[in-house]
This record gives C-alpha cells, structure tokens and sequence, in this order.
C-alpha cells in the first residue's frame, strides 16, 4: 500500500503513534531530495528518483531513491544531499536515524552527517539480507568512527552523505535503492556498565582509583574501584545508567592525582571551552567496557605515541598556526593543531593503537575546504591516488617522524624550494574535427576537466599555458572542452607511462630545474616542429552509433565494411578503457553491450585499417 504523509513545516512528518519525523520518501517534493556523486566518472551529477523497482516486503511504497556505485571507483565513492534539508535533521529528542535499503547482495551502508552543529559524524550499518528491503538504523548516541570521535544526538545536521559498501572497489557497476530516511525516538533503558582500568604501568604511589563523570557530577568519592586479586586492575560496576552519551574519567585519592589528556587521543572529547577533556562512551546497553591503561586508550603496552615535527620551511605561517589532517584520522584543518616551538618547527604528539597507518598531510591554516594544504605533488612522499596525501606506519614503537610543510624530507631542516614555471604546449594543426579550447590535466590538478585552459592567442595551432611546479614527477594529458575528446595513447608509447591495471596510458614528465617548454603534436610522442606521418587517419563516415543515447545497448553500423579487422574502445571521461571489443573483416554491423557502463559522458574510438573515428555516447540510468 502506499505511505500516506502528514506534512508539517515545509519538510516534517510527526506520527504520534511513532514518534517519527520523516525527512526523505521520495513521494513529494517536500520530502525529496537528489544525490550528487562523488569519488567516481559520476562526480558532480546528481542522483535520480525512479519507480520502486522491488515493491515488497518492508517497503511497499512508489517512487525511491537509486545509488550507483561505477565499476573501478574510489572505495570511499559516495553522494551527498543537494541541496542540504531545510530545516536540517534534528537530533535533539529524536537520536535514532533510520533507512530502508535494497542491495543485490548483503553489505553495509555508511552514513555520514555534515553541516550542523556539532562535529562531522559517520557510521555503519550491516545490511543483513540482498534482493530485498531491509530498514537497517544509527544510534547517535554513538560516537563517529572518525575523528573527532564525537557523538550527534543533540545536534542538527543540514546533509546526510552515503557510502554503499565503503572500501569495496568493484569491477561492475553497483546498483543500490534507498527510501524513508527518518529519526525517532530510541528507547530508554537503564544499563549496568563494568569499567576497570590497569594501574601497573602508573609510576608512582596512591590508596584508591576512583571513577568520576557526569553520571556522578564528577564526585570525588562516589564511586571507589577496587582490585581485591591484587592484579593491578582495579573494576566497578555502575548500575542504572540511561542510554545516551556520558564523560568520565579515573582519579586517585579524590583528586590527588586524575587522567591528564591533549584532546587528540581517540577516546576523549573535549568540552566547547577547551578547559576540560575527559573519556567518553555511549551508552546503548548493559556491558563490560575493555580495561584501558592508565591514561590511554588502549590497554597496557597496545599503544604507540607518535610524535610528528614539522619545519615551516620558511613559509609565512598563517595565525592559526599549522594542522595534520584527513586520512580519516585527523578530522579537517582545524582539529589537530601543531605547537609552535618558536625555532621555525612546530610538534604534536598523538596516541595511537600499535600497528596505526593512515594518511595525512599539513595544511597552513585552519581552511575547511582545503585550500591551504601543502602541495607535494610530484615528490617522491607524495600519494597520487590519495590526494597526493603523505602516509605513515604501521608503527609498532613509539615514532617521531619529522619532516618539513611541502617537502618530503625526513628531517626539520628545510631547504628553499623554489617552484619551477613549465610552459605546456600542444600542436593542434592536424587534428580536425572542431573544438572550443584545449585544456592540460594531469595528477598537478587531480585531472580536472577545467582547471588548466590553454590559449592559441596568435591563432598557429599551437595552444599552450604555464603552471608552476614543484620539482617532482608528474603525468598527464590534453583534453578538449572538459573531455568532450582527449589524446589516447597505447601502451608502450615513448611518452607515456600505464598504469598498473593497464586502463590508463598518460604522459609523463620529470620536472627539475632545467624543465621549461614543453611542445608535444597532439595525441603524438612527437615533439612540435617535427614533420610526422601520422598512422591513422581521422575520418567521418566509417560508422553509424544507433542511438546516441542510451542505456544497455548501442548498435555500430559499418558505412563500408571491407577486410579489414575492427577494434572498437570505449573510454570514460578520465580516459579509461571501459569497452574493448573486436571483430574480423567483412562485419557490417556491431553491438556494445553498455549496461554495465556508468552515467555519463563516454567516447567511442573506432578503428579499421588506417582509419579512425571517434563520436560521443551518453550514457543514462
């Protein structure tokens, strides 16, 4: 049957039989939203709303929300709301979050809430069953799985962001629905909570270990510990606590002596006025918590101190100072500040579980969207698959790691790295379909469709534009009217360098001192001024694409089959193959089988004999 909707404030729906506010159903305008892709050739299109494909069992309902997950994505390939809820999700007496899900085989889902007014949050949730609808939900009572480690209950957050099967990569595209985000109320209980904490590895003499936090005002008495085997493990059980957040911390001797933390340990949080840091738990059920070491949040010798120093590289420092972040550990610019040592480098000292790797890197300034980070791109620290981020461990001792803001050195002391301006030119006098601009995209700008514009102000046909580089390594391409038709190389080409699944083939350039023009024919390994023959041919009426538009299939017609063999490739808008397909002489006409491609724009490059032919394919889901 379908779901019938009271609606209140523009967005709400309040079921007094329930306690339930639903913020998405797809059913209505007022309770609707898209998705826009990240992290994958979906990036920057939106979501869609379609007929409910499975309407059965726990969702009965019309219209839902579809989630594509394209083959060879980023594992951390998602989407976000857009535009945000208005009014936003509100956490305040309602702390559970709910979802139906439709998978086509058992997984998890994440999600993540951004925008409000606490920290970021994220979690996930197991989905149990494939090929049917299963409503999995979120306590946000709990903490996020990401740093700042904060709960969300009492907050309010403007987006909601998914992540289907989070750091699973597939070679097919993933198809995933979704439907009836709400919040409710979760239901009260009261739990026996058994805390204990090991006392051997404390230096140092006192009588009683006690347990102090909001569920006894922080007592200095109220609740002794003890550790009657004499192992050094002193326990106590709280009765009666409510489900929901607490803070707490361990204390000798009412207060003698009490757990001192920095606020970037893992199981802390640190209260709006920085004054005081304490543990944290979220309480959902009756339950042992693991005993921790004095002082950590790990038990006794599970834990590493790293301890990272960073040279300013003579950089004017921004007045917030410098920052470690992302990774998936040190949150955004902002939360894990460095301490200015006042000698040009800056320290901070972090506590993590032995065997700890991420990845990070340093920004100058505390810039929510990045822009201050450090570019290292091209240098051998940096990652190229990872936002050219840096990366550490495992680490299994306590580390120091030091190294200087857009350098990879390995010590503070940090030489004067003067960037190096490359001029890129590209020689379009041969190419002949029509084109606007001519733009270079390599891993300097994360392949951005637009970043770089080139310029043909003398009208030669040669296009060019200067970027400044850090001595380093770097790959790249042209590409015309944001991928509207790029180069395309084959593997082994002079020029170039494949990658390791052998889907992409870029130029590849080693910038030093001496690097300063560089002037390539396009689609060529041959450098500007050199007369070349060109093996293929481009040409116009090799084949007809039926439709142009399209969904699971698209039928190529030969305009002049003739003996030779036929090779067809389809490329995203990254320039990875995605279609390999080849057929004997005499063949007048084809089939792409095209459902397992993702939304978007796709080129399909033709070839037979010595001719070519490349035309555009949109694909729709």
């Amino acid at each position: 049957m379908k779901k019938t909707l009271l609606l209140t404030c523009c967005m709400a729906l309040m079921t007094m039989m329930t306690a339930q506010t639903v913020y998405l159903d797809h059913e209505n305008a007022a309770t609707s939203t898209l998705f826009q892709y990240f992290g994958s050739t979906l990036d920057g299109t939106l979501s869609q709303v379609i007929a409910n494909p499975d309407p059965s069992g726990a969702n009965t309902s019309d219209s839902v929300g579809v989630h594509i997950k394209p083959a060879n994505s980023m594992v951390w390939a998602g989407a976000f709301t857009n535009p945000d809820f208005d009014p936003a999700i509100d956490l305040s007496t309602e702390t559970d979050i709910c979802m139906k899900v439709w998978m086509p085989e058992a997984g998890s889902v994440r999600l993540k809430l951004e925008n409000g007014t606490q920290a970021n949050w994220e979690r996930d949730e197991t989905v149990s069953a494939g090929m049917e609808w299963v409503e999995v939900c979120w306590n946000t009572r709990e903490p996020s799985i990401a740093a700042p480690f904060e709960v969300a209950s009492g907050g309010s957050y403007a987006r909601a962001v998914l992540f289907f099967n989070f750091g699973t990569a597939f070679d097919e595209d993933q198809t995933y629905y979704f439907d009836d985000l709400v919040t409710q109320e979760a239901a009260s209980t009261s739990n026996d909570v058994t805390f204990s904490v090991d006392m051997n590895d404390f230096d140092g003499s006192f009588t009683t270990v006690y347990i102090s936090g909001t569920f006894n005002d922080f007592s200095d008495s109220a609740n002794p510990m003890d550790d009657t085997d004499g192992d050094g493990v002193w326990e106590t059980t709280i009765t009666g606590l409510e489900s929901g957040a607490i803070e707490y911390l361990f204390q000798l001797d009412m207060f003698d002596q009490q757990e001192m933390f920095t606020g970037f340990e893992t199981c802390v949080i640190t209260d709006p006025s920085g004054q005081f840091t304490n543990r944290r738990l979220s309480v959902v059920e009756s339950t042992i918590v693991p005993t921790v070491c004095y002082n950590s949040c790990y038990a006794c010798g599970e834990a590493v101190n790293i301890t990272i120093n960073l040279g300013d590289a003579g950089v004017d420092v921004d007045p917030a100072g410098f920052f470690i972040a992302g990774g998936g550990n040190f949150g955004n610019p902002g939360d894990f500040p460095l301490t200015d040592n006042g000698d040009g480098t800056h320290s901070i000292t972090i506590e993590r579980e032995m065997g700890f790797t991420s990845f990070y890197t340093f920004t100058n300034g505390a810039c929510p969207d990045y822009s201050c980070k450090e570019d290292i791109a091209g240098q051998d620290c940096a990652n190229p698959g990872n936002f050219n981020d840096r990366d550490m461990g495992p680490i299994n001792s306590d580390t120091t790691l030091s190294t200087c803001f857009g350098q990879c050195t390995e010590t503070t002391d940090c030489a004067v790295i003067e960037p190096v301006s490359v001029t890129f030119e590209v020689d379009m006098e041969d190419y002949d379909p029509s084109f606007t601009t001519v733009f270079v995209s390599g891993t300097f700008n994360g392949f951005s469709p637009d970043a770089n514009p080139m310029e043909d102000a003398d009208g030669d046909g040669i296009w060019s534009t200067t970027i400044d580089l850090n001595p380093g390594t770097y790959e790249y391409k042209y590409q015309l009217d944001m991928w509207s038709d790029q180069e395309f190389f084959t593997d082994g080409d002079p020029c170039t360098v494949t990658s390791p699944n052998g889907n992409y083939v870029n130029r590849f350039l080693e910038v030093d001192d001496m690097t300063d023009t560089i002037c390539f024919q396009f689609a060529l390994c041959l450098e500007c001024g050199i007369v070349a023959t060109r093996d293929l041919d481009q040409v116009s009426d090799l084949f007809t694409m039926i439709p142009t538009i399209a969904t699971d299939q698209v039928n190529l017609f030969l305009n002049a089959p003739s003996a030779d063999d036929v090779q067809i490739t389809v490329y995203n808008q990254v320039g990875e193959s995605v279609i390999l397909q080849e057929s004997t002489g005499g063949q007048s006409t084809m089939t792409l089988d095209t459902e397992h491609l993702a939304a978007g724009l796709h080129i399909v490059h033709v070839q037979s004999g010595s001719s070519y032919q490349l035309e555009k394919l949109i694909i729709v889901r």
